[in-house]
């Protein structure tokens, strides 16, 4: 069996790479036409979003959920016009 730290290393290492992932993604798709984004360009971003926050797992740990949280507010920030 496996105990609850090891667990949470694991699902730590799961969130510090899908985060590197949805960065890279929203990076890739939107960086190179910041400010010049269409209604499509927005249905992706939040359907990334969503289904990023919808589908990571973090086992009810807080720290992770912070961890998380923090994810979620820099891509929110930095892609508001696309998010809003």
């Amino acid at each position: 069996m496996m105990s609850i730290s090891k667990n949470n290393e694991i699902l730590e290492e799961n969130l510090v790479l899908d985060w590197e992932w949805l960065k890279e993604e929203f990076e890739i798709l939107f960086d190179s036409r910041m400010g010049n984004h269409t209604e499509r360009d927005k249905k992706i971003a939040n359907d990334g979003l969503d289904y990023f926050l919808e589908n990571t797992d973090i086992g009810g740990n807080i720290v992770l959920f912070r961890f998380l949280d923090g994810i979620v507010e820099n891509i929110e920030k930095k892609y508001s016009i696309l998010l809003s």
